[in-house]
């Protein structure tokens, strides 16, 4: 009876919000798109898509006859009429051709048992570059989840993300933003890229840079030198997908060690690799070990410690990690001290990757806990942490986030030219 209710009510709400807005979009798209037409009416042109319980549907775009430029969008009103005719709702899983449907893996053709939206959880997650997983596991998350509550949720989302844009154009394998040369890799490839470089005999340092790495970059040459010289450097945060969009310059995924860290020990669970874990506060570590061997029984973790000592330990903490056979050490001292101790210390330790995660181990030890998930994806993560940390936070997000606009600003008036010296790949 609850589903029957929802359904209806969606129904209404999906009926009532498409006329509405054909009200409005009608005599819009008729003034704005006259210049691009042929003629007076519009000429649409249909594909073929699948819809609730596999059933084939036509879905018009109007065809502008000119250039529609910054207008084209409103092309797209006949997508009102899909609505109105029960093909499409305002929520659900991503719209598909029929060759997308037919190409589809039978376990995942669930998603047929609702209606296909307009704006979806997949979508959100590619607005906001944290689309780590599948299309099928954020389809499979909605089917679970579904309710009135949940479809005004992501609609809300929807619109703050939509500033975010789609990203245009084609990503570089390498980008560079404020003179800071980026591996612009998805996350499944950076992982895979580590697990190439664990096969080789070199070390290679990986670092992840947000909008607050920019500006301390910006006035530590040392720091800036650091990220020269490291192997690959990650774009990590909303903030280098603003700063992409603003440039050009796309950043295809948010490449943070916080979401990378359980991808990365699935992978040498299975790669039979060895962890050292280094740095936060006593015994986080040792918490941040303890959660990843719950999570992935096989990981072998060749040992923890925290990040309390000084440069004259240095020595004695090399000496530790070397024994210990560690093949990936993550350094979480925050920045710039955990790049700088990797760039001094990474080829004496043994390892073979070294990566610097900031508050990773705050996360996985259970000291912070994390941003949901709604909040991260409309790139409200920063907000999470300045509620949870005020004082510490509130520069480095209240200024600091205005500053590094300010630097992409002006480097959009005035590009740098920067080549750096960062290898891509090994």
């Amino acid at each position: 009876m609850r589903h029957l209710a929802y359904e209806a009510t969606k129904r209404a709400v999906d009926l009532l919000v498409a006329l509405a807005l054909l009200a409005i979009a009608v005599p819009l798209a008729a003034l704005a798109l006259a210049p691009a037409r042929r003629g007076l009416l519009p000429r649409l042109a249909a594909t073929m898509c699948v819809g609730r319980r596999g059933r084939p549907f036509a879905l018009r775009r109007e065809v502008l006859g000119g250039q529609g430029g910054r207008l084209a969008w409103l092309a797209d009103w006949p997508l009102l009429l899909a609505i109105v005719a029960g093909h499409v709702s305002l929520v659900g899983p991503r719209i598909m051709s029929a060759g997308e449907a037919a190409a589809l893996d039978p376990a995942d053709r669930d998603r047929f048992a609702v209606r296909p939206g307009l704006v979806c959880a997949w979508w959100l997650q590619q607005r906001t570059n944290i689309d780590f997983d599948s299309e099928a596991d954020a389809d499979r998350r909605y089917l679970q989840q579904r309710s009135l509550r949940t479809d005004l949720s992501i609609l809300l989302r929807a619109l703050l993300a939509l500033p975010y844009g789609d990203g245009g154009g084609r990503p570089r394998a390498v980008v560079h933003i404020a003179s800071i040369r980026l591996l612009n890799l998805g996350m499944d490839e950076l992982v895979a890229a580590i697990e190439a470089a664990l096969q080789g005999r070199g070390c290679t340092q990986v670092a992840f840079v947000n909008p607050a790495c920019v500006n301390i970059a910006a006035v530590d040459p040392h720091y800036r030198a650091a990220l020269a010289r490291a192997d690959w450097v990650c774009p990590d945060g909303i903030g280098m997908k603003i700063a992409g969009r603003i440039l050009g310059r796309p950043i295809r995924q948010n490449l943070n060690g916080t979401d990378l860290f359980p991808r990365l020990c699935e992978s040498m669970a299975r790669s039979g690799h060895r962890l050292y874990l280094l740095g936060a506060r006593p015994g986080v570590a040792e918490a941040t070990a303890r959660w990843a061997q719950q999570q992935f029984p096989r990981l072998m973790i060749a040992g923890t410690r925290c990040g309390y000592f000084d440069a004259a330990g240095d020595a004695a903490v090399v000496a530790e990690i070397r024994r210990s056979g560690a093949d990936v050490l993550l350094v979480a001292m925050g920045v710039p001290a955990q790049d700088l101790w990797l760039r001094r210390n990474l080829k004496k330790t043994g390892a073979r990757v070294g990566i610097g995660v900031g508050g990773l181990f705050d996360f996985y030890g259970g000291r912070i806990p994390r941003a949901p998930l709604w909040l991260r994806e409309i790139g409200g993560e920063w907000i999470y942490r300045l509620i949870q940390e005020p004082r510490r936070m509130w520069r480095r997000y209240l200024i600091g986030n205005f500053t590094f606009l300010y630097r992409i600003a002006r480097e959009r008036v005035s590009p740098a030219v920067s080549t750096g010296s960062q290898r891509w790949m090994h």
